[in-house]
């Protein structure tokens, strides 16, 4: 729509319609489109805004060099190809240099490649606007364009002179696409998702972020041997623009075939360890049963009453989301300060309460990780709940959802008939929110009442039989230090739908760093050894 609610009399303003944000790339800037409304209702315009250009963090930049060219390590690639696709350098801090811009072609942030090991930054201004795209000379009008996750293909791409394709590199990898990116690709009609994927990327991020543009643009490239990244392309001497045209939809339709499947099977028996998903560090015989954490599945945890369910949850999702899972905490038992200082504990591995001149170090690390926590607490019903993980899931891309507990949501809804029903109808909600948006939801529910001296099963779970029947994983801490003298804690995984492993995980206890995990507990007796004096030992 064009813009009439800032000083600019030229340009066009964005309305996201799934969140009400009203994006101004003119004057970089974010509101809500009730205080944007106000403005065109009044025919009022904003007092001018002195537009300040963004100051980048690498003030000795210069053009390309050979040398530059060289520790890249492209093979055939000249630095005159990197100076026409916008490169800089800075010889110092030996890394080449890129300006992101936003919808209006105004430089709002950069983006840099470490040529020493490969890592990348990104560094915005507050809208967080900025995407690094080349249309290659004269070629702006172009309606196609490849995305991809790195510089390292982005270079590889650009330098290709394709012509029927514009290149885009996503400015936070496959992490996080924010809202405030979208108009910047709003002029291309179709869009090809060439990401490359490691260890500490989502699988299916692709179809996350393309629910975001519109599936029926989208198209998708999936890794295989013979179409892998665009960098191992150029490494391998392969046609990229005859991979390229094998692009598929992202959505299908209702009915599909084999032939349709074919090329995501094979993806997915070469990428096998990258398909299982993120792997626990703290916990490494969850990934020898349950192979690792994945997008898309539901995951229900039981135990007594005072067993640790919430400290071991906790920890558990702190371990992904040092691994990068952006992660939502709904917290109805336990208010969020108390989870957060368990979080932060956890994190630190020992009390802070006696080492206070350390929490603003560990506070300002703890800040880095992507995890975000719902306010509500107590007693909720389903809508609302259900409304702020969907606006977290495609503000923040939240990957898991925690919901600690379930039995939270019941009795306040517009429900009015047997709690049972009520509850299955929770249920199926959340089930089918993590199959359409593709999250991980962990829901903690209460077992029934039972006696202490049995052991609890999947029949345990409070409610009908839905809650395991739809679960993809069903997790129990059994706690038999509660009738037996030697009884041990440990959790059990009783149900396992992508594998079908089945064991138990011993869980050790240690107080001071609220963990269960044996590679934090053998760290700590490192460091405790480390301090006894020679003459002591």
């Amino acid at each position: 729509m064009d813009t009439r609610a800032c000083s600019w009399n030229a340009g066009y303003a964005y309305i996201n319609k799934r969140t009400g944000a009203f994006i101004c790339p003119n004057c970089d800037v974010k509101t809500s489109l009730a205080h944007a409304l106000v403005a065109y209702q009044t025919g009022h315009k904003r007092a001018p805004i002195k537009l300040v250009d963004y100051k980048s963090r690498f003030p000795n930049l210069s053009n390309v060099t050979s040398e530059a060219c060289e520790a890249l390590g492209l093979k055939g690639l000249k630095e005159a190809q990197l100076n026409a696709i916008g490169a800089q350098y800075d010889a110092e801090k030996q890394l080449l240099h890129f300006k992101l811009r936003n919808a209006a072609q105004k430089v709002v942030g950069e983006k840099v490649l470490h040529l020493s090991d490969r890592s990348e930054q990104t560094f915005q201004g507050s809208c967080s606007s900025g995407l690094l795209i080349h249309s290659g000379s004269g070629s702006g009008n172009k309606s196609k364009a490849v995305l991809v996750s790195n510089l390292l293909d982005f270079i590889v791409l650009a330098t290709q002179n394709i012509e029927t394709h514009s290149i885009i590199c996503l400015p936070h990898a496959l992490q996080l696409l924010p809202q405030e990116c979208l108009p910047g690709m709003e002029r291309f009609k179709e869009l090809v998702f060439w990401l490359h994927y490691d260890a500490t990327h989502s699988w299916d991020a692709a179809r996350a972020f393309a629910q975001k543009m519109d599936e029926k643009r989208c198209l998708l490239i999936r890794p295989t041997d013979t179409e892998p990244a665009p960098h191992v392309a150029l490494r391998r001497r392969l046609n990229v623009r005859h991979i390229l045209a094998k692009a598929t939809p992202v959505r299908h339709k209702s009915i599909t075939t084999f032939n349709a499947l074919r090329n995501d099977i094979l993806s997915e028996l070469q990428n096998i360890e990258k398909v299982n998903g993120v792997k626990w560090k703290r916990f490494p015989v969850l990934n020898k049963l349950l192979k690792g954490h994945r997008k898309g599945e539901l995951t229900i945890l039981t135990g007594p009453t005072g067993s640790g369910k919430t400290t071991f949850t906790s920890e558990y999702s702190l371990d992904l989301a040092m691994q990068g899972v952006t992660t939502l905490w709904g917290s109805f038992e336990i208010r969020n300060t108390r989870l957060a200082a368990t979080l932060l504990r956890q994190f630190v591995g020992y009390p802070l309460d006696d080492k206070l001149q350390e929490f603003d170090h560990w506070a300002t690390e703890f800040e880095r990780l992507p995890m975000y926590f719902m306010t509500f607490h107590g007693q909720q019903p389903l809508k609302p709940v259900l409304e702020a993980i969907e606006h977290a899931q495609y503000v923040h891309d939240i990957a898991h959802v925690i919901i600690d507990n379930l039995q939270f949501m019941m009795g306040v809804s517009s429900y009015r008939g047997d709690k049972f029903w009520e509850q299955d109808a929770i249920i199926a909600a959340f089930r089918g929110f993590a199959t359409k948006h593709n999250v991980h939801v962990t829901l903690v529910m209460h077992p029934r009442k039972e006696r202490q001296e049995d052991e609890l099963t999947t029949s345990s779970v409070f409610g009908t039989a839905k809650a395991t029947q739809e679960a993809d994983n069903v997790l129990i801490i059994q706690d038999k230090r509660l009738t037996s003298v030697r009884g041990k804690k440990y959790l059990q995984i009783a149900k396992n739908r992508y594998s079908g492993d089945l064991g138990i995980m011993p869980l050790e206890f240690d107080k001071d760093a609220l963990s269960y995990s044996s590679s934090v507990q053998s760290a700590k007796r490192k460091r405790d050894r480390e301090k006894i004096p020679p003459n002591d030992a």
